[in-house]
């Protein structure tokens, strides 16, 4: 495959899934993505452990600005801990290990997702100046055949790669192409999102 590339598969990842699966009302804490302005999320709840100071009240013109970072007093790079991540310390090794594995020198955006059965993340590319910052790793916590990720150069999907959202899976792939997730699994699949800036290359060559 061009577009993933599988680091590590039947990862132990039961500790951070029990401790997900113990508190639910952290699905409810932030409903962000879920409700951002024609964003691909809809379906998807999410568990924010890192991310940005999110800006609120910009205007059209501000929100084009901030998508770039060219935003003042703004930087999209620079995400805070959330309260998850001191509530959930078992996500903290896998972030750690995979960002020493990668010789990642800034750890930016952690958060774990859930897509319903019959869910799915609409297709989209992620923004320009996101992809040229950071490389994105998903490592899923629940995942069954059916739970699949789709990813390519054409629009229309035509020439999609896909590929099993399997638990205790760890991979990267090329979220400044098109891509999207269909759960046409009997569970929900979970998954964490890691963002690593690997500003020299990588162990993934």
């Amino acid at each position: 495959m061009r577009h993933f590339r599988i680091i590590k598969d039947n990862m132990d990842v039961s500790a951070l899934a029990l401790a997900v699966a113990m508190e639910p009302s952290r699905w409810e804490a932030d409903d962000y993505l879920r409700k951002y302005p024609q964003g691909p999320f809809g379906d998807t709840d999410t568990i924010m452990l890192r991310f940005p100071e999110i800006a609120t009240g910009l205007t059209d013109e501000q929100i084009e600005l901030y998508k770039q970072n060219m935003l003042p007093g703004y930087d999209q790079h620079e995400s805070i801990c959330w309260p998850a991540w001191d509530q959930l310390p078992q996500a903290h090794g896998f972030v750690f290990d995979l960002a020493q594995f990668t010789r990642a020198t800034r750890i930016g955006r952690v958060m774990i997702n859930r897509i319903k059965p019959g869910g799915r993340i609409f297709r989209h590319a992620d923004t320009p100046e996101h992809v040229r910052y950071w490389r994105r790793f998903h490592l899923v916590l629940q995942g069954q055949p059916g739970a699949v990720i789709y990813c390519g150069e054409e629009s229309d999907g035509s020439k999609d790669e896909a590929m099993q959202m399997l638990t205790g899976r760890l991979f990267w792939f090329r979220n400044e192409l098109e891509h999207e997730v269909r759960n046409e699994s009997s569970i929900d699949r979970i998954s964490m999102v890691i963002d690593l800036h690997c500003p020299n290359g990588s162990a993934l060559g």
